[in-house]
């Protein structure tokens, strides 16, 4: 007998999402959480577009953009000698209340209805976990730990210990380990991570001291106008200082030298010397971890447990694309999860999540590694830190790079809005290339596999806001007026929900450029075409894993 449908094991933003997002569709959830409550010391901090448009598909969007820094608070990205010394180089962007405005204006860049917002995760979890416990049957769980679990050919029964020292066991039709970088369920089904560990760099390459610290009197001695994420370089150790919450709180990342400890005196230190002025501050907390990691795990999941977040890949976090990738994740697996739960298709749906996801972890891993060669080896020359003309030379010198370098890492829609499933086994190739996949250019393309377009839509509303929570068949100015009814009907009855959404705006045919789209839960395209005939009967049969040879899909 089942207890529910899904099990998930780790209860960070990834769990929590994909919690959320599953008691949305209507599918039971139990998430099992080894912490007492939601993080308390800041972690990620940076919510791409592609994230935000996943928020915005549940519903909390607005929520978590009201929260982190305020409102009127520009999240600039600055380089330093100190805090309180000289700025080499600045990347301005917009306040979070001017932010969906600006993107408005600048579409060809961003061309999404959710711009990236720079809040921590201390802040995002509790909304997320507020989101999963909305629905009555998605139970979340601190203080308990999964500490094993076995499967068979219908469902996973998991043994839990809650801290009091209790013991039960939960049966699910499917488990999902959300549980982190040293992730107990991918150990168990001995799936091991492949790519590069331990990369040694002058910053961002080796073991980390990161600490949580109250000091509001940086606004005060610094020179400059406020900034998100502070990056100071002296002649004895660079820092990565961000601004958790606008009001003082700040989130410090140094990289310990050859035989450095983090005890308190060297911590404060460390605080000292970034900041560059003697003011007042207080330790909040602090922990340790390594960067200089690229790794993917080799398998996404065995039989009816699946990995997602970073218990699926490891990634030294410049350009802020651990957190975001594992939102995808769920993403992409919570539709899949519903559609085998409720019968719309057999398990072998499940297979395309690892086709699809694990090409995406390598194209992360790979663009965040850049970006930690980009800053990380960096080296001021001495003269940089000298007050004369050649000190003044030098730190222009470096402040162009630095410029250059900040624009390279943090102005990055291609990355954000360009994850691509041409490959995957569940879309049928169309003829003719895909636009590139650069980091810092996206270029739009209603090809199968590749992210719908948005559009703005005439009367100022996204387009996004039209799709419905399952499968949209979307029907643009470029659809004859009529229809075979009878095709999407035998079509209806693979599809999840299948919503029919007719726009009659230039604009959207001419980014669809067909008369009829049919477009996946997570808002990737599934087909497109101008005539809804047996090629469309075969996509919608195809897209949930029912293709002719479905052997064909579980080994690709």
């Amino acid at each position: 007998m089942l207890d529910c449908e899904v099990i998930i094991v780790g209860g960070g933003p990834v769990g929590l999402f994909l919690a959320a997002e599953l008691g949305q569709r209507g599918v039971s959830v139990e998430l099992f959480d080894a912490k007492s409550g939601t993080s308390r010391h800041p972690a990620a901090n940076a919510n791409s577009a592609r994230t935000m448009e996943h928020f915005r598909r549940i519903g909390i969007a607005s929520k978590v953009r009201s929260l982190g820094l305020p409102a009127d608070y520009a999240p600039d990205v600055a380089y330093f000698t100190s805090i309180a010394g000289d700025e080499l180089a600045r990347l301005h962007q917009p306040a979070s209340r001017d932010a969906v405005e600006w993107a408005k204006g600048h579409a060809f860049t961003w061309p999404t209805p959710e711009p990236p917002h720079r809040c921590s995760q201390l802040y995002v979890e509790p909304v997320l976990l507020d989101a999963a416990r909305s629905y009555p049957d998605c139970h979340v769980h601190f203080s308990s730990r999964v500490v094993d679990f076995t499967q068979n050919e219908t469902s996973v029964t998991a043994t839990v210990e809650s801290d009091v020292g209790d013991t039960r066991t939960v049966t699910a039709r499917y488990l999902i380990g959300c549980d982190g970088p040293r992730s107990f369920v991918r150990k168990a089904l001995d799936i091991r991570l492949a790519g590069m560990a331990d990369e040694k760099r002058e910053f961002m390459g080796g073991q980390m001291d990161a600490v949580y610290f109250y000091a509001p009197d940086i606004y005060r001695v610094s020179k400059r106008a406020p900034a998100w994420q502070y990056w100071t370089f002296s002649p004895r150790q660079r820092a990565l200082i961000i601004a958790v919450d606008g009001a003082g709180h700040f989130i410090m990342n140094v990289q310990l030298r050859e035989g450095e400890v983090a005890d308190e005196d060297s911590v404060r230190r460390r605080i000292a010397e970034a900041i560059g002025a003697d003011i007042p501050f207080e330790v909040k907390s602090a922990s340790t971890w390594t960067a200089g990691f690229a790794l993917v795990a080799e398998r996404f999941g065995a039989g009816r447990v699946f990995l997602a977040g970073d218990a699926a890949h490891l990634f030294t976090p410049t350009g802020g694309l651990g957190y975001n990738t594992g939102i995808d994740d769920a993403a992409n697996l919570a539709w899949k999860l519903e559609a085998m739960i409720k019968g719309f298709a057999g398990d072998a749906l499940g297979a395309s999540y690892e086709a699809e996801r694990r090409p995406a972890a390598l194209r992360n891993t790979a663009f965040a590694r850049g970006f930690a060669d980009g800053i990380g080896h960096v080296r001021l020359p001495d003269a940089a830190f000298e007050a004369s003309a050649s000190g003044d030379a030098a730190r222009e010198a470096i402040g162009d790079y630095l410029a250059f370098h900040a624009t390279g890492e943090f102005v990055i829609p291609g990355v954000h809005l360009g994850t691509r499933y041409e490959a995957s086994p569940l879309v049928e190739a169309e003829a003719g290339s895909p636009p590139p996949d650069a980091a810092n250019l996206y270029l739009p393309t209603a090809r199968a596999g590749h992210r719908a377009p948005h559009v703005w839509l005439a009367d100022g509303t996204s387009l996004f806001d039209r799709f419905g929570p399952g499968f949209t068949l979307l029907c643009t100015k470029a659809a004859s007026a009529a229809f075979d009814a009878d095709a999407l009907q035998r079509a209806a009855r693979a599809l999840p929900r299948l919503a029919v959404v007719r726009i009659d705006e230039a604009e959207v045919a001419q980014a669809y450029g067909a008369g009829y789209v049919l477009i996946r839960p997570d808002q990737h395209v599934a087909w497109r075409g101008d005539a809804l005939d047996l090629a469309f009967e075969a996509a919608a049969r195809r897209t949930v894993g029912l293709c002719a040879n479905e052997a064909a899909l579980v080994t690709q």
